[in-house]
């Protein structure tokens, strides 16, 4: 297990999205009901960059076709219209320790 430091705390208001590179990887941190989330930053739909979406109702929102994703676990809520079933995002483990938000690899 190994934890990455990839922002503070304080630099994210709720609804925020972030894309950050975490060791050799660039992942998205989501700030949502207070609550930080680290998923995959690309859709599995058509590998939009989600850091130019939107969280929507706790929901991720990816702004090319709506894909639509939970940012807790990475689960797929709703695909693109006529688009059938896609994968789900990667999701990582969060913390926030001493004002730092950590995400595990």
């Amino acid at each position: 297990m190994t934890w990455y430091k990839v922002g503070k705390e304080s630099s994210m208001k709720d609804g925020d999205l972030a894309k950050v590179k975490a060791g050799d990887r660039e992942i998205l941190i989501i700030k949502d009901g207070g609550n930080f989330y680290a998923t995959s930053h690309l859709c599995t739909h058509e590998d939009y960059d989600l850091a130019d979406g939107f969280v929507d109702d706790h929901q991720l929102i990816c702004p090319n076709h709506f894909a639509t994703f939970n940012p807790k676990d990475g689960s797929v809520i709703s695909p693109p219209e006529g688009a059938g079933d896609i994968s789900p995002l990667k999701s990582y483990k969060v913390k926030v320790e001493n004002g730092d938000v950590m995400v595990d690899l």
